[in-house]
């Protein structure tokens, strides 16, 4: 269904206004791979431990597959519940699931869940029919901005990165280990 029927009382949710963000990467273990869709995982088989016979191990098969990724806006790790978009890959098609500000509600909000198309052949992103008026444009922003996200991806993939650097959340990045110690934080000085 690429609409809710109704909105729904989220606690914790959030209204992020539209500004200037970006989506990052909020997702670990991933590798680019080929086809339309970037991001891959790397399949592994289950095989019998020989070291312990009740506990089967996982072992590197050498393939990569699409997977499913959890994106989130680029202002605050990990602080955005209502903000993670779920990118799902269909076929040149990615399926970017939302949940969208449909406006407050006491100590919390409502919120609408929506799957917005995004075609990676034409470069565009389609909302559905059934979203209601008022969420068109934060579908259509955020929908561009997934977009955006993915052609970032591909193109750090034909530079030759094996796995995602740029696209990623400030939170995943690897802290730099320079020699000379000034890469420590503030807070360890």
């Amino acid at each position: 269904m690429p609409v809710a029927p109704r909105d729904e009382f989220d606690m914790y949710a959030i209204h992020l206004d539209l500004g200037s963000w970006s989506y990052a990467l909020d997702d670990v273990g991933l590798v680019y791979g080929p086809g339309w869709f970037p991001f891959h995982r790397h399949i592994e088989r289950v095989e019998p431990n020989p070291s312990a016979p009740l506990l089967p191990r996982s072992v590197p098969t050498g393939k990569t597959a699409p997977t499913p990724v959890r994106i989130s806006p680029d202002v605050e790790h990990r602080a955005w519940r209502n903000e993670y978009v779920v990118l799902q890959p269909v076929d040149h098609r990615v399926q970017a699931h939302m949940r969208l500000y449909a406006g407050g509600r006491g100590a919390g909000a409502r919120i609408r869940r929506v799957a917005v198309e995004v075609d990676l052949r034409n470069l565009n992103v389609a909302v559905p029919a059934q979203c209601p008026a008022p969420l068109r444009h934060q579908a259509a922003v955020k929908g561009r901005r997934v977009l955006d996200l993915l052609m970032s991806a591909r193109i750090e993939r034909r530079l030759g990165l094996s796995a995602p650097t740029g696209v990623l959340a400030p939170g995943l990045h690897e802290p730099d280990n320079a020699e000379d110690g000034s890469a420590e934080s503030d807070s360890a000085r």
